[in-house]
């Protein structure tokens, strides 16, 4: 299987596909620079490091960009196996229809964990020295807990990644995969934005002892909804606010292994004639 994972990657670092990625990433890392180097000059904003590193999940708390990005980049990639007639030659030379899955799991799991990593080196690189001159200081939560949120929303990213591979295998072709995943980035991201409201509202009124029926179940539910989706679990990491930061690994492995059986499930049956 090594040897198809080698060449999975190769293939897709030589696309244009990653090119475009590539420097998709690039730019929205520039952009959060920037921003952070013009408030640092104007001493405007009150942010640390950790704010800038989880903006690499999610723009606000509101946009995933990386997600859109990663959607489009991961969907092609394995959408072309399907339409240039990959697939049908790894299984004729021998390879199983198990080595041949996970070797393009793993490829996207890599490539979108990797593109993150590189937002992450680059955005603390560049904004290390601005933040500490004009805040005196690097980091307000401590390094476990920024190490913590960046572990959380790697696993996350991982399992999202999981799920991209199971839609496009259950699709089976490169338009419908790629219009898929997109869908499924930004239809999370309004589930996890209502959710959030909820959240809100419910624990302002819990919190105020104003009367809720069924309030404590009701919110105790949407914070299992915002935790159990990947890219709640990255808006959370990337608002800094994960009140149970402790499950969100759990939940990501739960993802993880739930879309991948379900995957090599699926493309066990899959006639690729």
């Amino acid at each position: 299987m090594r040897n198809l994972l080698c060449a999975g990657l190769r293939r897709l670092v030589k696309s244009r596909t990653f090119l475009f990625a590539l420097l998709a990433v690039l730019a929205y890392t520039a952009l959060v620079v920037l921003v952070c180097w013009d408030h640092c000059a104007q001493g405007a904003g009150n942010y640390t490091l950790e704010a800038i590193l989880t903006s690499g999940f999610g723009l606000m708390g509101y946009l995933s960009v990386p997600s859109l990005i990663y959607a489009a980049l991961l969907s092609v990639h394995l959408g072309a196996d399907y339409s240039d007639g990959a697939l049908r030659n790894k299984l004729t030379v021998g390879r199983t229809r198990e080595q041949v899955y996970l070797a393009d799991l793993l490829t996207c799991v890599i490539a979108s964990v990797g593109l993150d990593v590189l937002y992450l080196l680059l955005s603390g690189a560049l904004c290390a020295y601005p933040v500490l001159e004009a805040r005196g200081v690097l980091l307000r939560a401590s390094p476990g807990q920024v190490l913590a949120w960046v572990a959380a929303a790697l696993l996350a990213r991982a399992a999202w990644a999981a799920a991209v591979k199971l839609t496009v295998t259950v699709l089976g072709s490169r338009t419908a995969g790629a219009v898929a995943a997109l869908l499924m980035v930004v239809g999370a991201m309004i589930l996890c934005q209502f959710s959030f409201s909820q959240i809100q509202f419910l624990s302002n009124c819990l919190g105020d002892g104003l009367p809720v029926k069924n309030g404590a179940a009701r919110l105790a539910f949407w914070q299992l909804l915002m935790d159990l989706l990947p890219t709640g679990q990255s808006l959370q990491v990337s608002m800094l606010y994960t009140p149970t930061l402790w499950r969100l690994p759990l939940l990501s492995a739960a993802v993880f292994a739930v879309s991948t059986g379900a995957g090599l499930l699926f493309f066990r049956r899959r006639d690729l004639k």
